[in-house]
């Protein structure tokens, strides 16, 4: 299985989705069409075959059509016996009780996953 990666912009993510079974997703997420934006990831993870798999994923924002892309992209790993650890990485910055929120959600939905929060600390630009 090839790698597969997405440069971010302004506006995209940056995706990384190697081989090995590590997964990153970081930036801001906001592009016009989630679903073709998102349809080569959820390709890569409809085909990965590995047992172990970790995703990490640092969204410093992402629009509730992303929201659902992600939600696709776990119910896809959700449904893959063979995956038999998947261990979820999900970072907020301090204060974004939104963010971590959404983690805690997402735990919730997919419990089969292990999930592992990662405060850092406010960005001052």
């Amino acid at each position: 299985m090839e790698n597969l990666i997405l440069e971010g912009s302004d506006t995209l993510p940056t995706i990384e989705m190697l081989s090995e079974g590590k997964v990153k997703i970081e930036g801001r997420a906001l592009p016009e069409d989630a679903v073709r934006f998102f349809k080569p990831v959820l390709q890569w993870i409809d085909q990965f075959s590995g047992s172990l798999i970790s995703v990490d994923i640092n969204l410093e924002y992402y629009n509730t059509s992303v929201s659902k892309q992600i939600h696709d992209f776990f119910n896809i790993l959700n449904r893959k016996p063979e995956a038999t650890s998947i261990n979820i990485t999900w970072h907020y910055e301090e204060g974004d009780d939104e963010m971590l929120e959404s983690g805690e959600i997402y735990a919730e939905l997919f419990p089969r996953f292990s999930f592992a929060y990662n405060r850092y600390e406010e960005v001052v630009e």
